[in-house]
């Protein structure tokens, strides 16, 4: 009994042995050839709009043509950016004005005419200080006395006149007119003797306060003049001017939107547009391949996945060229799995795991197309 459990378990082992050579023999055998997986020829996509939108004004390009980078294929309606970017060149230009005149400061004949002021005003003070002279005053005693002289005259006429008109000796009008006169040289009498008494009175404190001011007013203004403009108002207009090139710069950077270029050599794909049409800002107007830049999109098992890795060459071969090998690069790995089932468990559901791989294409011909079939051909190593 003993020896046959231990010849059971002897056969078991050498079973178990055999199987198990067989297996590295199969997978060293069978994992020296090259595997193939297949997959579609892709070209990157470049979807290109305007970062304002606006009103379709001409399609220069059309679905299927080729262009080639900075070629035109729709130009907006450039109309306000134009109308807002004069208004904006003005603000520039009136801005510049401003701060170049702060820089260069006053103008000479501003200064000039400042410091007269000054001087006059100086003088009005000083005068003012020193009063009347001893020759005004006297003047204008002379001119009081003649104006009374002149009065005392014509009240002796007027009542000449009085007398005359009670006589009934002459005419109304003339008495009328002697005492006119006579109210007339009164008047005057009056202004020269104020005008006497207010010189005998002197300058009064009121009229020198005033004068003080005045020419304290006029003396900062010459020094204000003559410092030129504050180093904040300078530094402000600058600022001015800063701000308002920035907004032109801006307008011109929108006018530049209003014309949608390829930004790279590509074919048309879709540039579904009219004249008249409205494009929003930011959305794609035209979608464009990249045909200088194909690659293949396949999908490899995970039992092949330790075989390939970014950077590794491949061959690639289409049906439209039998016999001819295309060189190719590994571009891509995703990391993450496609078609796995929701809980992996068994091996046999292990194989449906597939990752996908982008593989870039030499064509320096350029006879490949999107869209065709493809085989990678990849070496086991």
């Amino acid at each position: 009994m003993i020896l046959k459990r231990n010849l059971i378990v002897l056969t078991a082992l050498l079973i178990g042995l055999l199987l198990g050579t067989g297996y590295t023999v199969w997978r060293f055998i069978g994992g020296r050839g090259d595997f193939v997986v297949s997959g579609i020829i892709e070209a990157d996509d470049v979807h290109v709009g305007s970062k304002i939108g606006g009103r379709v004004l001409k399609v220069v390009t059309r679905e299927g043509q080729s262009v080639k980078a900075g070629d035109v294929l729709v130009l907006l309606e450039p109309n306000e950016v134009n109308a807002s970017l004069a208004e904006a060149q003005a603000s520039l230009r009136q801005a510049d004005a401003r701060h170049a005149q702060l820089v260069t400061g006053y103008r000479v004949e501003e200064i000039e005419q400042a410091e007269a002021v000054v001087k006059q005003y100086q003088d009005e003070l000083e005068k003012l200080i020193s009063g009347p002279r001893q020759q005004e005053i006297d003047q204008a005693r002379a001119e009081w006395l003649a104006t009374k002289a002149q009065h005392e005259n014509a009240q002796k006429f007027r009542q000449r006149m009085k007398d005359l008109i009670d006589r009934e000796l002459i005419a109304h009008q003339e008495y009328d007119d002697s005492k006119a006169k006579a109210e007339e040289t009164e008047q005057r009498m009056r202004s020269a003797r104020e005008r006497y008494d207010l010189l005998l009175a002197g300058t009064r404190k009121e009229e020198v306060a005033q004068a003080r001011h005045r020419l304290a007013e006029a003396e900062a203004r010459f020094r204000q003049l003559r410092s030129g403009y504050r180093k904040e108002e300078i530094a402000q207009a600058k600022a001015g001017v800063e701000m308002a090139r920035a907004r032109v710069e801006l307008l011109k950077t929108q006018l530049d939107e209003t014309v949608v270029r390829s930004p790279v050599d590509a074919v048309v794909e879709v540039l579904d547009l009219e004249p008249g049409d409205l494009v929003a800002a930011g959305k794609p107007v035209a979608t464009l391949l990249r045909t200088h830049s194909l690659w293949v999109r396949v999908y490899i098992p995970e039992a092949r996945l330790g075989f390939v890795q970014p950077g590794l060459k491949v061959k690639i071969r289409v049906d439209s060229f039998p016999g001819r090998n295309f060189s190719g690069v590994v571009r891509r790995i995703h990391r993450q799995a496609e078609f796995t089932p929701r809980n992996v468990q068994t091996t046999e559901e292990r194989v449906l795991q597939v990752f996908q791989m982008e593989v870039v294409v030499e064509d320096p011909d350029g006879v490949l197309r999107p869209g065709m079939n493809a085989d990678v051909v990849i070496l086991k190593r």
